[in-house]
């Protein structure tokens, strides 16, 4: 009866381990090494470290465990990423449990197999690594999510550019005009944009704070728009020969700009409930980006500007309703890279029968 529970123990790890279902990592599946990383320390942020053995805290009780995923995972999207870091780092402790009972087994030592799959722990990997996503939204509901900052910028007072522009001071004033009139991360202007002046017209190059080489464009350039602020920018750049014809426009921290950008925004608009980031201007320029896709422009002009690469994203940003006053969308944009039409290939088959309207992409119409 013992050696029976044994083996009933070691197949139910078996099986935990080798699950093939689609939401699920298994012992088979390739992890580059960045993922591994990030799940390591998406488990060891959760659960803490031992500082005995220096290995990730795991309960003996598995549901406090799913409780504190549960507790902390405020959307959808966080919950099972969560649930993936503690399943794939479950995987990974039991396979090592189990490889030393199977050792043990072949060498005849039951007596090691026996106490081995019947620690507390043993259990509680496998009944971790058998919890999925769609497992951890049971009895789960997403927090209310804060309001993003597309809709900081509905109401605004159409110059509102040019009144904030001339709201910020000192070392951050210059940052925050470049982040008015191209839209930039404030991680980008940390890495530093440069400003032209080319037959009179001001050209920003900026390189990208989240490019990898799956995602994002390296760099983009492009002509600023003929714009209130851009002439505030050109005199600017008058006040020295240094910085006449060219100049670099960089901060120490990115955070200290958005900071300052906010601030400003409060003494114009005390009343206001939504602060006014930077970010909030990377809303207002992809506005104006599909504004002037309307009227003619790049279908890609708000991707490349943004510095995207798949078309899908720029969709999270400000919509053409947001688009107010003089519009800052730039002109001859360069990019690196093509723009990858996941939103046009799926309208397309939309409109082609071949995709349900609110099926996903590869799913389609039979």
């Amino acid at each position: 009866m013992e050696r029976q529970e044994i083996y009933k123990r070691m197949d139910a790890a078996k099986a935990a381990i080798k699950s093939t279902h689609p939401d699920a990592a298994t012992d088979k599946t390739v992890v580059t090494d960045k993922a591994a990383t990030q799940y390591q320390n998406t488990a060891r942020n959760i659960l803490g470290v031992d500082p005995a053995t220096g290995l990730i805290r795991i309960p003996t009780n598995p549901q406090l465990i799913i409780k504190a995923v549960q507790d902390i995972a405020k959307t959808l999207s966080t919950l099972r990423k969560y649930a993936r870091s503690i399943r794939y780092y479950a995987i990974k402790r039991l396979s090592v449990i189990l490889k030393k009972a199977q050792d043990a087994q072949r060498d005849g030592n039951w007596s090691e197999v026996k106490r081995l799959v019947f620690l507390d722990i043993f259990d509680t990997y496998t009944v971790l690594t058998q919890m999925l996503p769609s497992d951890y939204r049971v009895g789960w509901e997403p927090k209310r999510k804060r309001r993003g900052k597309k809709t900081s910028i509905a109401d605004l007072p159409k110059n509102w550019r040019e009144l904030l522009a001339n709201q910020v001071h000192g070392q951050f004033r210059i940052p925050a005009i470049v982040v008015l009139l191209t839209g930039c991360r404030p991680a980008e202007v940390q890495k530093g944009v440069l400003i032209e002046r080319i037959d009179g017209a001001l050209y920003a190059t900026i390189k990208s704070a989240k490019y990898t080489d799956k995602a994002g464009q390296e760099q983009r350039r492009f002509r600023l728009a003929d714009h209130p602020v851009t002439n505030i920018l050109m005199k600017a750049m008058d006040e020295s020969e240094v910085t006449r014809n060219m100049m670099l426009v960089k901060v120490n921290h990115g955070n200290s700009l958005t900071t300052h950008m906010r601030q400003a925004a409060r003494k114009l608009w005390p009343r206001r409930k939504e602060s006014i980031t930077a970010y909030s201007a990377r809303h207002a320029m992809a506005a104006d980006c599909k504004k002037a896709i309307q009227n003619g422009a790049d279908p890609d002009l708000a991707s490349k500007v943004l510095g995207h690469i798949v078309d899908k994203t720029a969709s999270y940003y400000g919509s053409t309703i947001q688009s107010g006053g003089v519009t800052v969308a730039p002109t001859d944009v360069v990019v690196p890279q093509k723009i990858k039409h996941k939103v046009r290939e799926r309208n397309n088959l939309i409109k082609q029968g071949l995709l349900k309207k609110d099926a996903k992409m590869g799913s389609r119409k039979k």
